[in-house]
């Protein structure tokens, strides 16, 4: 049992012995050591709902003195809390202290013992350690990336790509059974768009350049493939007939480089839903959906929602046309049937299209909590301090193919991971690209390198009978303590969603190992080799699964 599944359970069990209705009770770990591993307020939830029992008032005399009425105080209830299960655990060498402090936080200190011998569980989990069983191998949905299908990934929709899927993978750590994918949007008004836009460009004498919808070199690539595609059948198709085929092929081949896209950033779809299909669904779905009326001719969806009272959206247009939000309702009806979670990750521009889903969601019939929405903030390519806006394939924005080729696939995730999805980010080009202790994914990945430089130089050593209990230095304790964090990280990412606590969290365990490994020797230290090897072993574990969740690899050589 985990350390703080044990806190819970101990604390619910004695409250309950106090006659109390247990609350939720929150176990963090403090940002400052000396407030202890493990922290809780659970005595200032509780305390309003417990009379003062005759083993308190004889234990803590003056509390009569200073409470007429008998009723609990925080720091008492924390300081009763605290000294049973200080007696109950005194001899398992678990905790080295637990205390009631402040105003009724009781801080709970692991034991020299104990974070000795978790170096050799760590070690024993191998490829497993972190994970946690919080999914009940309930389905979860996560779709990402869905980028607007006319033209290349550009680089603030590719964000969204190591962001769904850090999150399919921390789903997966935690238990859940997960499917990873993405909607391709081959159908509707910007389809037509294009395939005109290749028509013009065909056909300049018809249209100034100006005044085509799509730029960049990659619309004369497109109508190049399109040429070649429709044949010598081109020459007897009129302009609309051309238009919309040349629509729908270029979107087939824009599909295509999206996904190799996805592919050289380490991501792979389980399943591809297409809008044309959905669409032929809508007429039914739609038909039991609640909250619809007709108004002008077409069909709207009207929530009885305050807050979406003014913003009712159009279902089926006047000229009996589907919309995309209606394939959208489409699409998580079949989502919310089949999983026990849907996650959609979207840009920070589709705000306003959430609590619209959500309503939706709701008058199908489902717990709208069942939809879990990440938005994602935009993304500035730099090199150095010069700001880049122009890509000379695509126009007037940085595909993500460019920066891909450019830094690599590890720099490329790394650095669009080491912020809250909800904050804007500035991608330096030249920082990723540095083979330096400042690039924060070098730093990482050279630490895992190190160690599997080390164990090279070791040779085959059995670390099965290596003496735990000889790993007391300061920075053996302090590395250790935070590779127990993992499966805490785990748990809060599943329901924060702040996925850049993996890139933090990476990046503190390289820092605590090259500060343990340039203080001390490892090689060569009679009985405090194995030891500390062993400790090197659960570390490179913690690295490597930490990095494989962030879809980072692991080098042994740099």
């Amino acid at each position: 049992m985990e350390i703080r599944e044990l806190i819970l359970r101990e604390l619910e069990e004695t409250l309950k012995k106090l006659g109390v209705e247990v609350p939720k009770i929150e176990i963090e770990r403090p940002s400052n050591p000396l407030n202890g591993d493990y922290s809780s307020n659970v005595a200032m939830v509780a305390f309003k709902k417990i009379k003062i029992p005759t083993s308190l008032l004889v234990k803590f005399p003056e509390i009569a003195k200073t409470n007429k009425d008998s009723v609990m105080q925080p720091l008492t209830l924390a300081r009763y809390l605290a000294e049973e299960l200080s007696v109950k655990y005194k001899t398992q060498n678990i905790f080295a202290k637990i205390e009631a402090v402040g105003v009724g936080f009781i801080n709970f200190y692991l034991s020299k013992e104990y974070l000795q011998n978790q170096v050799g569980e760590i070690i024993k989990a191998g490829d497993q350690y972190g994970s946690i069983d919080i999914g009940k191998r309930q389905k979860a949905s996560v779709e990402y990336i869905s980028a607007n299908p006319t033209g290349p990934l550009h680089i603030g929709n590719a964000r969204g790509g190591p962001i769904g899927d850090v999150m399919a993978n921390v789903l997966e750590k935690a238990g859940y059974k997960v499917t990873r994918e993405y909607l391709h949007n081959n159908v509707g008004g910007q389809v037509k768009k294009l395939g005109e836009a290749i028509y013009y460009r065909l056909h300049l004498d018809e249209k100034p350049e100006e005044e085509i919808s799509y730029q960049g070199d990659y619309i004369k690539d497109l109508a190049v493939q399109v040429q070649n595609k429709l044949g010598s059948n081109s020459k007897d198709l009129n302009k609309e007939e051309f238009s919309k085929q040349a629509g729908e092929i270029a979107v087939e081949i824009l599909f295509k480089e999206i996904l190799d896209d996805a592919k050289a950033m380490g991501i792979k779809f389980d399943k591809v839903v297409v809008e044309s299909e959905l669409k032929k669904e809508a007429p039914e779905v739609i038909k039991t959906l609640k909250n619809t009326k007709q108004q002008d001719g077409a069909l709207w969806f009207a929530p009885n929602d305050e807050f979406l009272k003014d913003r009712e959206t159009v279902l089926k247009k006047s000229d009996g046309e589907y919309t995309y939000f209606a394939s959208d309702i489409v699409y998580h009806k079949q989502k919310c049937e089949e999983n026990d979670l849907v996650v959609d990750v979207l840009g920070a521009n589709h705000s306003g299209h959430v609590p619209r889903l959500k309503a939706a969601v709701k008058a199908l019939g489902f717990n709208q909590d069942k939809l879990s929405v990440i938005l994602y903030q935009f993304v500035r390519i730099k090199r150095g301090q010069e700001i880049l806006k122009m890509s000379k394939r695509a126009g007037n924005f940085i595909t993500a193919r460019e920066v891909l080729d450019e830094v690599g696939k590890d720099a490329f995730r790394f650095f669009l991971l080491m912020h809250k999805p909800q904050s804007h980010i500035d991608f330096d080009l030249e920082l990723a690209k540095k083979k330096a202790n400042d690039n924060p994914v070098f730093y990482v990945q050279y630490a895992h390198s190190r160690i599997c430089s080390i164990f090279k130089k070791a040779g085959g050593v059995d670390l099965e009978d290596a003496d735990l209990s000889l790993l007391r230095e300061k920075e053996e304790i302090v590395l250790i303590r935070h590779l127990l964090k993992l499966s805490d990280i785990v748990k809060e990412v599943v329901s924060t969603q702040a996925m850049n606590a993996f890139t933090s969290y990476a990046t503190e365990i390289a820092s605590l190992f090259h500060g343990f490994y340039e203080a001390h020797q490892v090689l060569d230290q009679k009985e405090l080799t194995k030891p500390r090897l062993a400790l090197l072993k659960a570390t490179q574990i913690t690295l490597k699964n930490t990095l494989s969740i962030l879809g980072v690899e692991a080098p042994e050589r740099m």
